[in-house]
């Protein structure tokens, strides 16, 4: 692959993974606006997410989610439950134990990310992206220090699950880079209504609340998704799993905005170390290809092309 090709393709990998971040740190204050419980949010959120995907896939392939899995059969399926039971861990888990523990343990996706992405593609974790990882977990250590409590173990350990499924998801999607990034949203999106209709009341939410479970169900959530999970054709699992990151910070920023909730000093520093980390490692892998060249015969090869 030329220089300049894998130029590109490092840039469109960073530029859609942090358009999807950016969707995707609304989904805080769109569910505060709401105000809906829990088990509602989900339910609603992942039925529009997969009536947004499926007219998505519709539109560009003229088919639907079914034809898609008979015909990609296990990877599509594994991927889609991976993106559905992420989510619901992370409402069951906030549920039984205290929201920061699972947050902070939401550092660790870059991690399991790596270790997947060695399994499955043989990818190498370079000391660049340890430390850039390790930096950005800091961050995030940082913003929730002040609201870290013992919590409850099994609510901690289901925690824990929400980056191994989002590692491995990231890894397996890369992996299986032909499969519909577009049905395994849907796929997703319906495992996890499924298992919140068991213990939702969907149509108890007010008209209020229903709007804004529309713009996180049918805007932000599906671009969101489908940005980020498309970047890993372009980017290694771990690098996207570490632009992911991002959400810790802008989230809070966004309920800042919106609804006035100002965040403490914490928030600010170590939102900045967690920035820091994404865009230094993002602009140096943009400079440096995997043959380790200098930047200035990185910077000679693409203006040759």
């Amino acid at each position: 692959m030329r220089i300049k090709d894998k130029y590109n393709q490092h840039l469109t990998g960073i530029v859609l993974s942090s358009i999807g971040i950016i969707l995707l740190s609304f989904d805080t204050v769109l569910i505060r606006l709401a105000s809906a419980s829990s088990w509602n949010t989900v339910f609603w959120r992942c039925i529009l997410i997969s009536v947004t995907s499926s007219l998505i896939l519709f539109a560009r392939e003229r088919t639907t989610v079914f034809h898609k899995i008979k015909k990609e059969g296990f990877p599509l399926i594994l991927s889609g439950m991976f993106w559905g039971f992420s989510g619901l861990l992370f409402v069951v888990s906030v549920k039984m134990t205290v929201a920061a523990n699972v947050l902070v343990m939401l550092s660790l996706s870059p991690l399991f990310a790596g270790i997947a992405g060695y399994f499955f593609l043989g990818e190498r974790i370079g000391r660049r992206s340890l430390f850039m990882i390790a930096v950005a977990a800091s961050g995030v250590y940082i913003i929730f220090a002040g609201d870290i409590e013992g919590g409850n173990l099994a609510g901690n350990l289901l925690g824990l699950l929400i980056p191994v499924c989002l590692g491995i998801n990231l890894a397996w999607m890369r992996k299986h880079s032909d499969i519909s990034r577009t049905a395994a949203v849907i796929t997703g999106g319906l495992v996890s209504a499924f298992i919140a209709s068991f213990f939702a009341a969907p149509f108890s939410v007010s008209s209020i609340s229903f709007f804004y479970l529309v713009l996180l169900g049918l805007i932000a959530i599906p671009l969101a998704q489908l940005l980020l999970s498309t970047g890993t054709r372009y980017l290694p699992a771990s690098r996207v799993a570490l632009i992911m990151m991002s959400e810790t910070f802008l989230g809070p920023l966004w309920v800042w905005a919106f609804i006035g909730e100002i965040p403490p000093v914490r928030t600010f520093a170590g939102g900045a170390l967690i920035l820091a980390g994404v865009f230094a490692d993002s602009f140096i892998s943009i400079i440096y290809d995997k043959k380790n060249e200098s930047p200035l015969q990185f910077n000679n090869k693409i203006l040759k092309q």
